[in-house]
Order: structure tokens, then sequence, then C-alpha cells
């Protein structure tokens, strides 16, 4: 990689997420170079909407599209990774696993991640997770989450996880305020955390709660302190699905990587 320091989460319009007419790799590409900073391309990829009643731009094994059009841009840049937020689903496990065997060399970059585990609800998009809190506890939706976050890291399936805290984006004091039997702690996150360690996987500092009702990272800095000085490694994302938020955060990732001292 040509430079420095880079942000290993960055989202397009191949991600479910973004419109069609949203940001491009060259879009990014522009304000990464003006900004001399490396980027990786981390796109959703969730198994459970590939059917064809998702409008998914990985459906039909667009996967190889993807790749081939990153390959071209490589032979120009020199500071872009080829990379996939890959969802995790007890239920698939194989499926993930036979993925992994198929694509983990073509890819320079994969993370795992948990959006969801009850299909269809989840819990990053604040309006599915008020549905879920009517058909559960919150203490329940709490406990599931990390309990499927746990599931992920002992599977081995994936060396680097996303933002392990983000079940808190909208469960906190700010916004879908706890209940008096929910902990929201930090023992959870830092048990999750030394799993990570346990199993030699990289833990990201995702920077997106700022934007978000939690108002701090993922896990906190606090958090990172203490599993830092445990043995675990990281590695720093922006989660931008904007060129406007990526170019805000760039001052910011820099800043982390001072901070975590990598």
């Amino acid at each position: 990689m040509r430079y420095k320091y880079t942000d290993y989460h960055l989202h397009t319009n191949w991600s479910i997420d973004i419109k069609d007419d949203g940001p491009s790799f060259e879009d990014y590409i522009q304000i990464a170079e003006l900004n001399r900073i490396n980027v990786c391309f981390l796109e959703h990829y969730e198994l459970r909407y590939m059917d064809k009643q998702f409008s998914n731009p990985f459906s039909n094994e667009n996967i190889n599209n993807y790749l081939e059009e990153l390959d071209i841009l490589k032979e120009t840049y020199d500071f872009i990774l080829a990379g996939l937020e890959v969802d995790y689903y007890a239920e698939k496990e194989e499926e993930l696993r036979e993925f992994m065997d198929d694509y983990s060399k073509e890819l320079d970059f994969i993370a795992g991640t948990v959006h969801e585990w009850v299909p269809f609800y989840p819990i990053t998009t604040r309006e599915k997770l008020v549905e879920l809190l009517e058909r559960k506890s919150m203490k329940d939706v709490i406990t599931e989450y990390f309990l499927e976050s746990q599931k992920m890291v002992e599977s081995k399936i994936f060396k680097n996880i996303c933002h392990i805290d983000t079940i808190f984006r909208y469960i906190n004091e700010n916004d879908i305020k706890p209940e008096k039997d929910c902990d929201t702690s930090n023992k959870k996150v830092l048990e999750l955390g030394r799993l990570c360690i346990k199993n030699n996987i990289s833990i990201e500092y995702n920077l997106s709660g700022l934007r978000f009702p939690i108002k701090r990272p993922f896990p906190s800095r606090e958090v990172i302190r203490i599993l830092q000085k445990e043995g675990a490694k990281f590695f720093i994302g922006s989660d931008s699905h904007s060129l406007e938020y990526f170019e805000e955060q760039i001052p910011k990732v820099k800043d982390a990587y001072h901070f975590i001292k990598l």
C-alpha cells in the first residue's frame, strides 16, 4: 500500500443499503488520493438477501464483476483494497465456509459482522430494531446479540470482526433508553473482545457511532485501551456510506492510528 494510514471500511453503490446513484469506487479514490490515505471497499455481503425477491448488487454471482472492476482500478491505483463485510448467520455456517474457501484468496480483506439473527430484523436499522423490541424484551435482544456474536467468533470463519457492540447504536441513554434489567455496561463487550483475542481475530475500531445516537466509536475508547493492554489486534474503519462523511472522517481515522499506535 502506498500511504501510512488505511480506512478499512467504505461502502459504495455495491452495498445493498446505498442507492444506485450513490458513491462509486472512483469517487472515493479521488478523495483518498488527495488526502494520502489507503482505502478498503468493505461492501455488505448478505447471503440472506441474495434471493431474486431482493434487489442486491451481489445477486447472480455478481461478485466476480465486483472483483473484476476493482482489479482494473488496481492497475492504476496502488492504494485500494477489495473487501467485503460478510454477515454471519448461524444457520448458514456451511455456506459461509464454502464462500470463504472460494473467495478468501480473491479478496484483500474480509470482515464478519452481525446485523441480524432474527431474519429481516437488522438491529442496525432503528425502525426494525423497534419492531424487534415489540416481539422480544430488550434484555433478550441484547443477550441474543452477544450470543450470536460469540458464535461468529467461535466459528473461526473470519479473521476480522466489525463493530463488536453495534447493538448499542440505538439502545443507549440518548435514544431508546435501556430498561432497568438491561446490562449496557462494557462487561459483555470486553468478554467478546477477549474471545477475539483468544481466537486471534482482529477487532474493528469503527468510528461510525459518532453519527448515531450513541455518539462514540464501536467499541468505546475505554474498551479499546483495556483490550489493547491484553493483546488485542485492531483495524480502523470509518464505515462511510457517503463521500461527505468519508472526507470528514479522514482526520479522525488518522488520529485513531495514533490513539491505538498501529
